[in-house]
């Protein structure tokens, strides 16, 4: 994992407690079932634009026959391949850090806008397990929307920086 790269501004006396991202396999298959159904699609809808277009061209059929599998082809594409390829462009995008005061996100594919959520307004998390040493956690702040950090290895590490009562307050295994 390199992060040297990660230049995150920090306030005077802040410290970095743990810096991490998702696991790169996880991260990108972690709707598989989605994208293998939206691959099926985007064959399905090839072989049928193919056939449309042979029709327009041979039979001379309205070009209108191709246009539908067209929109489905496009469609079953961003849901099935397309949505792993993205997901694997913007996995490199992707880095958290905790530090003593605050938890901070960097999760755009375009441009490196931080997302900020102080630890004082912190309220509970939920925790999503892909394995024994793979989980995913969802955080709940005060005033925010909850913060998905996804597909971490080895979250206890994290979870060993929040303060201590907020962990013992948490449940352990919630979906």
């Amino acid at each position: 994992m390199n992060q040297n790269h990660v230049q995150w501004s920090l306030d005077d006396g802040e410290t970095i407690l743990w810096q991490g991202r998702p696991a790169p396999r996880c991260y990108t298959f972690r709707h598989w079932l989605q994208a293998t159904i939206g691959t099926i699609l985007f064959l399905a809808c090839s072989f049928w634009l193919m056939v449309g277009i042979q029709l327009v061209r041979v039979e001379g059929y309205s070009w209108w026959l191709a246009l539908a599998p067209l929109l489905l082809l496009i469609a079953a594409f961003f849901v099935g391949p397309g949505q792993l390829i993205l997901a694997r462009l913007r996995w490199e995008k992707i880095f958290y850090a905790l530090t003593n005061r605050r938890l901070l996100v960097r999760n755009r594919l375009f441009g490196h806008k931080i997302s900020i959520y102080h630890l004082c307004d912190y309220k509970r998390f939920k925790q999503k397990k892909y394995g024994q040493k793979l989980s995913s956690l969802r955080l709940s702040f005060k005033g925010n929307p909850p913060i998905v950090l996804e597909c971490l290895e080895q979250p206890e590490n994290f979870l060993g920086h929040l303060p201590k009562e907020i962990v013992a307050s948490a449940p352990e295994n919630s979906v």
